[in-house]
């Protein structure tokens, strides 16, 4: 992927930033196992499992999920990723998930990683970056909308989290290009595009 060329980088003064390796295995339980447990029973997984880690290590496909992870040496300190599905008619959109070492917090590292993401989206092909954040993640929400992420919707009761406890799912997008200007079947004549005709 041309896009990937700019990686690894140097990132937000002291950090290495770069794309998720096999050999990160041990480097990313040991970051998630710094992760606090009310924030850990938020995730979909739980991601302090060896299991876990070696699933998604084994299933590296940049074009489907792109997982970035910053570095301090060789602590991981951030992981943000990109995840697509590049078939039918959402190929457009990707979704964002983002965590912070707790040590690195409130040092502006979450906005730089968002916009870095934002701006690599527009060499991957990307027009819309989603977030689905719950109602209790009040931080996540206010620092997306400061990025000039919007809600658009809310999914009420849609999530329960690793303790049983139910949430909302707030649904947070931005626009990174038009959608149309991506899509060459709109460019198609109606005879062209007469999908699944007879």
């Amino acid at each position: 992927m041309e896009a990937l060329k700019r990686y690894p980088k140097k990132f937000a003064g002291r950090l290495t930033l770069r794309p998720m390796e096999a050999s990160d295995q041990s480097a990313l339980l040991d970051f998630f196992r710094r992760i606090p447990v009310d924030e850990r029973r938020l995730f979909k997984d739980d991601i302090t499992r060896v299991s876990v880690i070696r699933g998604w290590i084994r299933n590296l496909d940049y074009l489907n999920i792109l997982p970035l992870l910053a570095f301090e040496g060789a602590r991981v300190v951030a992981d943000i990723s990109l995840h697509r599905d590049r078939r039918g008619w959402a190929r457009h959109v990707s979704k964002i998930r983002l965590t912070l070492d707790p040590e690195y917090r409130r040092q502006g590292l979450a906005r730089a990683l968002l916009l870095e993401l934002i701006d690599l989206a527009k060499g991957l092909n990307i027009a819309i970056l989603q977030a689905e954040i719950l109602d209790v993640q009040r931080e996540a929400r206010l620092l997306f909308e400061d990025l000039g992420f919007q809600c658009v919707a809310t999914l009420p009761q849609h999530a329960i989290d690793l303790a049983g406890r139910v949430h909302d799912i707030l649904i947070y997008v931005q626009t990174i290009t038009p959608p149309e200007s991506l899509a060459p079947e709109a460019r198609l004549t109606e005879a062209e595009a007469d999908v699944g005709g007879g």
